[in-house]
């Protein structure tokens, strides 16, 4: 079984995955996916509770995937953990089963099919420092939305999920915060227009809500792909 929830911030919310029916619930077969702002790499490698918390969820049964937000260490994010291919995809590998999923890749798991497209524009950036704790590339690059395209073109615009951490420019206009368009909710616009899904998840606005049967933003709420209600029509 295949799990969605939004941000972990490090450990400020990672205590969603505490929780007891949760826990009961998964098993060694089952994934995680966190919807950006993972944030577990952060600090120097050597920080203690950064290491405790990948030791715990590594040590979970299920298979921890993510695609990166604003706020996460891009320096050590895309520089010291190996560049792996795998399920169809490119990932950097944290540990044995944990995987950072790669911005503009298509992945298959347990037969259904992901587009990954990480990244959001941070609206704090004025409060933080770049190369300590806020990175220029918290948005794609122009490589990076091009394989975006190619690997979209190769499955025929068309997958089972979208996994971001941003809405799309024209969805986060049903919001009430961390709504700053840039080029990529605009090219997500874009993906939206052309891609045929059944449903598209994100995190990043510090809510829970569903837009529309489509599109659904998530923080505390986990829940499994395979208990939602999908819509064959392009909203």
């Amino acid at each position: 079984m295949i799990y969605v929830t939004g941000d972990l911030h490090g450990d400020i919310d990672i205590a969603k995955l505490l929780d007891e029916n949760f826990m009961q619930a998964v098993t060694k077969d089952d994934y995680v996916i966190i919807c950006g702002d993972f944030g577990l790499i952060w600090k120097p490698a050597e920080n203690p509770n950064e290491t405790d918390w990948l030791d715990f969820l590594e040590e979970q049964p299920y298979t921890t995937l993510f695609v990166d937000g604003n706020h996460e260490n891009f320096t050590r994010l895309n520089h010291e953990y190996p560049k792996v291919f795998v399920n169809g995809g490119y990932a950097h590998q944290i540990r044995s089963s944990i995987y950072h999923l790669m911005r503009g890749q298509v992945f298959t798991i347990e037969g259904k099919t992901f587009f990954t497209m990480g990244g959001a524009t941070s609206i704090d950036r004025f409060l933080r420092i770049e190369g300590r704790s806020w990175w220029k590339e918290e948005l794609p690059n122009e490589q990076e939305y091009k394989e975006a395209v190619i690997n979209l073109m190769k499955h025929c615009n068309q997958v089972d999920y979208v996994i971001t951490h941003c809405l799309p420019t024209s969805l986060q206009e049903h919001l009430p915060k961390y709504t700053v368009p840039d080029n990529l909710t605009s090219f997500l616009d874009w993906v939206a227009h052309i891609l045929k899904f059944k449903k598209w998840y994100c995190g990043h606005y510090h809510l829970d809500t569903q837009i529309n049967n489509k599109f659904r933003v998530l923080y505390n709420d986990i829940i499994s792909i395979d208990n939602e209600i999908y819509s064959d029509e392009i909203e």
